[in-house]
């Protein structure tokens, strides 16, 4: 068993203190903070992996009245992908060209001018185990795979719920393994 640290998005939060205790009365790994507009559990859960860490998060918070709409992916800018490599700056831009590695590095998810620029750690550290560079924390990176996974599905759970009736059925066979 390894603990796996994750932030759980949630919908609005009418009453803090109620939530707060409702949720700690079913896990007492998980930190809510939020308000009538949303807000977030902070999770440091023991599991098998990071998947089922995730998902029994998402239980018991579903469980004590919460609305789960994602798990919060971890986004990261080129200094923090060198901090979390154990690698130079200049390094992680030569990845990010193209200069040196294999190429093909990922994208960045948000691009705001050329200043601002996040990368999603869930691909940046399977590129990294792929291409056989840097230092990636195991566990974080198997954090960042499993959010981006299932903060999918809950997107596509979602779309379902959201769906007209006539819809659900043949849009549902979309997600069905």
């Amino acid at each position: 068993m390894s603990t796996y640290w994750f932030e759980l998005e949630i919908g609005p939060v009418g009453d803090l203190e109620d939530a707060a205790e409702r949720l700690y009365s079913i896990c007492g790994d998980g930190q809510l903070a939020g308000d009538e507009h949303g807000g977030t559990i902070v999770f440091s859960r023991e599991a098998r992996n990071a998947t089922d860490a995730i998902l029994s998060a998402i239980d018991d918070s579903e469980r004590a009245g919460l609305s789960v709409a994602g798990v919060m992916e971890d986004m990261v800018t080129a200094e923090d992908i060198a901090e979390k490599t154990g690698r130079s700056g200049q390094a992680v831009g030569h990845w990010i060209t193209g200069e040196r590695g294999p190429g093909g590095f990922p994208a960045p998810a948000i691009h705001r001018g050329s200043r601002v620029k996040l990368y999603s750690w869930a691909q940046v550290s399977s590129w990294l185990s792929a291409a056989r560079l840097g230092q990636v924390d195991p566990a974080a990176a198997e954090v960042a795979g499993a959010a981006a996974e299932v903060s999918a599905l809950l997107r596509a759970r979602q779309v379902l719920r959201d769906a007209p009736t006539a819809h659900r059925e043949a849009m549902a066979k979309l997600v069905d393994a």
